[in-house]
């Protein structure tokens, strides 16, 4: 039973950012599959009790579009109820696509807590922001948000769905680490068991 517990992030402390894509490429329906897996995660994953438990996982979800379109769903919390009653509510922005503004926004928002400027992630846990993104988007403050990330010890995961793709892009999100992209055809992939046990296994 060990594998299975290593796998749940039960034994370290573990902050995952998910950065979705709300851009209109993506479409209504695959936004859908998107928000579902991230609750299927939720729900895998061993969460934690409180905001300050040395151990377990807490999550959050930045929906992001254009340079401006910033939804903060749920801030980093370890609350099932309030992460399956925002995923409940969301609503697809539609839009165009802005990455490197979407990280900055996330570095300065869940990452360091914007009312008094404290670090919301925990300083003993694992950083990871995990995009899901076909990477095609906005060039603007990229290489900006990649040092920003680097300045936060962000370990990057990359869920990269669809045939058309900007590799490019997907590696530098990525921090270089070909291993830190899992590449899907579609969306539809993210429910399937092969694919979900993967992601729990890497991001844990």
């Amino acid at each position: 039973m060990q594998e299975l517990a290593v796998a749940q992030c039960t034994q370290r402390p573990v902050d995952i950012v998910f950065l979705l894509d709300g851009s209109e490429r993506i479409g209504a329906l695959n936004f859908q599959r998107a928000h579902d897996f991230i609750e299927n995660v939720a729900r895998r994953l061993t969460l934690a009790r409180s905001d300050n438990e040395n151990m377990n996982a807490r999550l959050a979800l930045l929906q992001y579009g254009s340079e401006n379109e910033h939804v903060v769903v749920f801030p980093l919390t370890y609350n099932l109820t309030d992460i399956s009653d925002s995923i409940a509510k969301i609503a697809y922005l539609d839009s165009s696509s802005n990455l490197g503004s979407a990280i900055i926004y996330a570095v300065n928002n869940l990452v360091i807590n914007p009312r008094d400027r404290a670090r919301g992630a925990r300083r003993n846990a694992e950083l990871s922001f995990v995009f899901i993104t076909d990477g095609i988007t906005g060039n603007k403050n990229l290489d900006e948000a990649i040092d920003s990330m680097k300045k936060q010890n962000v370990v990057p995961t990359v869920v990269a769905l669809g045939s058309d793709v900007d590799m490019s892009v997907l590696m530098k999100i990525g921090l270089g680490d070909r291993a830190a992209i899992f590449r899907e055809k579609d969306y539809a992939s993210l429910s399937q068991p092969g694919f979900f046990d993967r992601f729990i296994r890497w991001i844990c």
